[in-house]
């Protein structure tokens, strides 16, 4: 089987797996919003928050430097070389889960009560705080299954910790969410405990499965530490800094709602809606982008380390232009059907004037994680870092300014800015780098095409609100006129096609 085609095989699985968790996902989060409602919900982002900004630290781009790590030992034939790389990640996520567990569980009562000012957040922070080491050393088995592209095995174990997270959150919540909103929260923190004790037991069976056999000596490349912390801290440092802005700019959401004038209830209930309804859906189709985010790191990284600049610059240029070709349908079909979508998965026509209004900056956070991930594998890790602190910083002082002030459209300002000019500066970074060029023709065509595909579907089927069936399949027939006016104004080209049929034929 040829090298492409094993690629092409993974991409798949990674999508259709991204695909279907992410649509569970969607649903247990509608099932989450029935069961707390908007403020449950705020609380739940409120907790959430934290937990996330642990969960980086736990991590520390571990999962990206195992990835890097076990692809540039495994390229080089020194397959005991990746056995020590993962390894030493696994000491490092051990190290850095168990301390980050460890201030998470003493500080749990002054975060909840200073922090978010909600002592109901204390015993889910505890609970949650306790998963973080399973996360940190699942994180560096799946780093090292997308390396040996054998992402199969990972898929297998997502689908059933996702299983048994919903599984484990509802019973505990058929058990305490008549105690109220804080056990309800703390209902859910353990149920997603559960899932990831499992998901981490299961991905190190199958590596010690995939690795027997493999030689145990130490003969390894040289400095495999230094390499591993060389590629993980500017990775971590970039992580830290964006989820402690993230963390910072969520927690100052609710804090400036409530300056503008708007009660606890109704700025905790605002966030929810925004946070724990609108991004879910907003990024959901994000999945393939995602998927070859993930993919294209080992493969970028390896190009470099064999000098294969070509082949590297090939890559980097048909997954920005598919990048482009998705994220603008996307865009348009968000903003022209926000009301349906915002009204059918969760009755609420908040949720629907979110949709609207973050619609337009689709392709800019689509496009922002591919370039991103492009830069990471071909080492300039270090600069995507320092753009990210620079707007990070940027997005505290507005959100802080703004939202007192301007209330939510302050929020709205804040994110285009500093999105768009996060964007701006890696992708100016990334051109500089390699020979990728834009095509604005290509743009332009696209958005064309997706306006006329809108017009077209309208004309074809009259949109029914009472029927979600029927407004689903209005929205696949749009994204299957627009894909055929995208061949048809050639923004999909015949070498395009030649090279998907290439991935399906036989090894040569």
């Amino acid at each position: 089987m040829k090298r492409v085609k094993v690629i092409f095989i993974n991409l798949l699985i990674l999508t259709i797996t991204s695909f279907i968790l992410r649509t569970v996902n969607i649903s247990f989060q509608v099932y989450l919003a029935n069961k707390l409602g908007q403020e449950g919900m705020g609380l739940f982002q409120l907790i959430t928050a934290i937990y996330f900004l642990a969960i980086v630290f736990s991590t520390s781009g571990i999962k990206f430097a195992t990835t890097r790590l076990v692809a540039e030992e495994m390229g080089t034939g020194r397959p005991a070389g990746a056995n020590q790389a993962v390894r030493n990640c696994l000491a490092f996520g051990m190290i850095f889960s168990v301390a980050t567990m460890a201030i998470i569980i003493l500080n749990a009562e002054y975060i909840g009560n200073r922090w978010l000012n909600e002592p109901r957040t204390i015993l889910s922070l505890r609970i949650f705080a306790l998963s973080l080491p399973c996360i940190s050393l699942s994180s560096v088995l799946t780093g090292y299954f997308i390396a040996v592209r054998k992402v199969i095995k990972s898929v297998a174990v997502q689908y059933l910790e996702q299983l048994i997270k919903i599984a484990a959150t509802i019973l505990f919540l058929g058990i305490f969410i008549s105690k109220g909103l804080e056990y309800a929260c703390a209902a859910v923190a353990a149920g997603g405990c559960t899932g990831e004790l499992c998901s981490f037991l299961l991905l190190y069976l199958l590596y010690k499965t995939d690795r027997q056999g493999v030689s145990k000596s130490r003969e390894a490349g040289p400095n495999l530490i230094s390499r591993m912390l060389r590629i993980a801290m500017p990775v971590a440092f970039s992580a830290y800094t964006m989820s402690i802005v993230r963390t910072i700019q969520q927690l100052l959401i609710p804090y400036g709602l409530k300056k503008s004038g708007e009660s606890s209830k109704e700025a905790i209930s605002t966030f929810g809606v925004i946070q724990g309804m609108t991004m879910p859906i907003i990024m959901f189709p994000a999945v393939l982008l995602e998927a070859i985010s993930e993919l294209i790191v080992p493969e970028l990284a390896e190009c470099r380390a064999g000098n294969s600049y070509n082949r590297m610059n090939y890559i980097i240029a048909r997954v920005f232009n598919l990048g482009v070709i998705l994220s603008i349908g996307v865009a348009w079909l968000f903003w022209r059907y926000s009301k349906e979508l915002g009204m059918t998965i969760y009755n609420n026509s908040e949720a629907a004037y979110f949709i609207m209004m973050l619609a337009p900056l689709i392709p800019i956070m689509y496009l922002d994680n591919i370039v991103d991930n492009m830069l990471k594998g071909i080492d300039e890790q270090v600069s995507s870092m320092k753009y990210n602190m620079f707007t990070s910083l940027i997005n505290i002082i507005m959100t802080y300014l703004l939202l007192p002030r301007y209330a939510i459209i302050g929020y709205l300002i804040t994110t285009y800015i500093t999105r768009i000019l996060n964007f701006a500066l890696s992708l100016n970074r990334l051109v500089r780098v390699t020979r990728l060029e834009i095509d604005w023709h290509r743009i332009v065509k696209s958005v064309f095409c997706i306006i006329g595909a809108i017009g077209i579907a309208v004309l074809l089927e009259d949109i029914n609100l009472v029927n979600p069936t029927l407004i689903y399949l209005h929205l696949i027939l749009t994204a299957a006129i627009y894909i055929f006016l995208l061949r048809v104004f050639s923004c999909i080209t015949h070498d395009d096609i030649l090279w998907v049929k290439s991935l399906f034929s036989k090894t040569t």
